[in-house]
């Protein structure tokens, strides 16, 4: 397994009136900020989920490697079936929304115990609790600083990035960030994707949000490409 590289933008992170600290599991490396420190009850469910992830991977293969979508088979855990309708909601390939999901399920489970909760996961969102949140998107050097202002909800919501030119995501297209708003992290990391193939560059934003418009269950997107900018739906920028 590859070592974790530095998450620079993190040191930046500082929500008000909660604890901050980081949970990492082969190539998960999530930054969690709950009400009290809830490292080992987050520990357990990344670990949990890792196992069923990987468990599921190893007997059904091409759910690890399509780049289209691959329905559930067999006995699949939730994480599973949410990751394969995503794919299909969206026409992409099912790991298209493993960091997401993986946010969404460790966020879901620590909701148990802290009303207040921040999963990331290299720049995948899941975000629960009440009032609202400014959000820093990091679109690399020399991107325009673009931060948003994200309203809670109690039962989460997923706010996730993709981008052709920074971290380890497959992007077919050409953006330094691609974000989405959704119900769950697994929907907006796999919408994310979807968007993001579309886009070759500036030229081609105001296609992919009208693209955007007609996706279910998208609620604001966020596009930066070539140092433009197109913003539409429920996001607001801070």
């Amino acid at each position: 397994m590859p070592e974790h590289s530095f998450r620079g933008y993190r040191a930046e992170v500082s929500p008000s009136g909660l604890d901050c600290y980081r949970v990492a599991l082969g190539e998960s490396d999530l930054y969690i900020c709950t009400l009290g420190r809830l490292e080992e009850e987050a520990a357990v469910s990344l670990a949990t989920h890792r196992r069923e992830l990987e468990e599921y991977l190893k007997a059904h293969v091409t759910f690890g490697t399509s780049f289209r979508p691959v329905p559930a088979a067999g006995e699949p855990p939730a994480i599973v079936v949410d990751m394969a309708e995503a794919a299909e909601l969206f026409d992409v390939g099912p790991m298209a929304s493993v960091a997401g999901a993986v946010a969404q399920y460790v966020g879901m489970d620590l909701l148990e115990r802290s009303g207040e909760v921040i999963v990331e996961n290299g720049g995948d969102l899941f975000l629960a609790g009440t009032g609202a949140r400014n959000v820093r998107v990091f679109a690399g050097e020399g991107a325009p600083e673009i931060n948003l202002r994200l309203q809670c909800r109690p039962e989460g919501v997923g706010l996730c990035t993709s981008s052709a030119s920074i971290g380890p995501s497959v992007s077919l297209g050409n953006t330094e960030a691609v974000t989405v708003l959704a119900g769950t992290a697994t929907l907006a990391d796999a919408a994310a994707s979807a968007i993001g193939n579309r886009v070759l560059g500036p030229e081609d934003i105001p296609g992919a949000l009208q693209f955007a418009k007609g996706l279910e269950r998208v609620d604001g997107v966020l596009i930066i490409a070539g140092g433009s900018v197109g913003i539409q739906g429920e996001l607001e920028l801070a």
